[in-house]
């Protein structure tokens, strides 16, 4: 449910700032990697899609 998925993708993004503070290239790859797959989940759960997000990245580029 919802919790599990905000609690993995929190878990997830916290591991990639570790990562990125401590680790190497491959660690953080790795801990990229497994961030977007869980937020590809929680926009799935959300009837969210990635060009939905996507879009709102191009807007506010236009906007800049």
């Amino acid at each position: 449910g919802k919790i599990k998925i905000a609690n993995k993708f929190g878990e997830e993004a916290f591991e990639t700032v570790s990562a990125f503070l401590g680790e190497g290239k491959k660690e953080i790859t790795e801990e990229s990697a497994d961030l977007l797959f869980h937020f590809m989940i929680l926009l799935e759960e959300s009837n969210i899609s990635l060009n939905e997000v996507l879009d709102v990245l191009k807007k506010r580029k236009e906007n800049d």
